[in-house]
């Protein structure tokens, strides 16, 4: 990139495929829960070792934007940390450049009636990924008949010989025709959308490669760079919808419908058409999935720590708590302090909840945002 974006804020996903910040931007910011997502041993090395000034910053609460996600509909796709990188951005846009220019609401996409094909509009024949140029005018038997014409000069045998120098010229075009090559792999790039085309400077920037990142951030009006090319070709608006009784919601924090309450809500993108009704895109190649309804459910238990899937949307949970003695900290200060390793400290080995490795207040997997969030490990020691 020849213009280096002032203020460049960088996401996990820019330290994970290691890219070369110091050659997109002056100063390199970020914030210290995506230094904490960095768990690879590799990247950890690399991390200290930067090339660069990595600055962390933080994060003032009013410039946390998490409601305009949630007009797009990609509030659920965002963690904590990926809104946090959002603000900052925000916030330094703020401070450097303004505010005047960024949306409040996000942009519904309409759609546009495009017409039959005819000889004044011209609509593009080629796939992403294959380079097809436009053939060339170059008819070598015409430019020799003309010649021959202007000569005066005819003869049959070398009539012959120029269909076959043609037919070399159409085999040589055929061959090369489809390949990408060094000479034509930047006009591929950004018929693929896989480069920024804006060569203006920009101040702030975010790159990242999470895409609702993108979506967001760009209807924002806030600029973002990809990784490895990877970046959204359009914008969108995502509502949830129903394929039990075709409902649709807004609300995209819902797991359950609200019409008929089944667990049957699908994330689909949705635009206007001319008359200003809404038209639902539907991924029909994507096939909805039947996790969850291969096995018959356990039969619902009762008592304190019950662990009963969540079926319907106002069904009661238990509080999963532990004991006093398993929740209580411990305080130096304390006059009746004991240390940790004393051989007379108390701990709770004896209730309902120690025996069923309940020691605070744990959340299932189905009810943690993060699946992949690790949990503490209580070993039952052999009597």
């Amino acid at each position: 990139m020849s213009n280096k974006v002032e203020y460049l804020v960088v996401d996990t996903s820019a330290f994970i495929k290691n890219a070369s910040l110091q050659d997109v931007g002056k100063t390199i910011l970020s914030i210290q829960e995506v230094v904490d997502e960095i768990t690879n041993k590799r990247q950890l090395r690399r991390l200290v070792v930067l090339p660069y000034d990595l600055q962390l910053k933080d994060v003032f609460q009013e410039n946390i934007k998490y409601k305009f996600s949630k007009k797009t509909g990609d509030y659920p796709s965002l963690s904590a940390t990926d809104i946090k990188v959002i603000a900052l951005t925000f916030q330094l846009e703020k401070e450097k450049v303004g505010i005047d220019h960024l949306q409040t609401e996000p942009k519904v996409n309409r759609v546009v009636s495009f017409t039959k094909n005819n000889k004044d509009v011209a609509v593009p024949s080629g796939l992403a990924g294959f380079y097809l140029p436009k053939k060339l005018n170059m008819n070598l038997s015409d430019d020799i008949e003309k010649e021959e014409n202007d000569d005066g000069y005819d003869d049959d045998d070398d009539d012959d010989d120029v269909s076959d120098v043609d037919e070399d010229a159409s085999d040589e075009n055929e061959e090369e025709t489809g390949w990408i090559t060094p000479g034509n792999i930047a006009k591929v790039k950004k018929e693929m959308y896989f480069e920024e085309q804006d060569e203006k400077q920009k101040i702030v920037a975010c790159i990242t490669g999470d895409f609702a990142m993108q979506n967001v951030m760009k209807q924002l009006g806030l600029n973002v760079l990809s990784v490895n090319g990877r970046m959204i070709r359009q914008l969108r608006t995502f509502i949830l919808r129903c394929y039990a009784c075709f409902k649709t919601t807004s609300i995209m924090t819902k797991m359950f419908c609200p019409n008929c309450g089944n667990k049957t809500l699908k994330k689909v993108a949705v635009s206007l058409k001319e008359d200003g009704t809404q038209q639902i895109h539907i991924n029909a190649r994507r096939p909805l999935t039947a996790r969850g309804k291969r096995f018959s459910l356990p039969t619902p238990k009762g008592g304190k720590h019950a662990n009963n899937p969540i079926l319907v949307e106002d069904q009661r949970i238990p509080q999963q708590r532990g004991t006093r003695l398993a929740r209580q900290r411990n305080d130096p200060l304390a006059p009746d302090y004991i240390a940790g390793f004393s051989p007379f400290i108390m701990r709770d080995v004896n209730s309902r909840a120690a025996v069923l490795g309940i020691h605070g207040q744990e959340t299932k997997h189905w009810m943690r945002s993060n699946p992949n969030q690790a949990k503490r490990k209580h070993s039952k020691k052999k009597k």
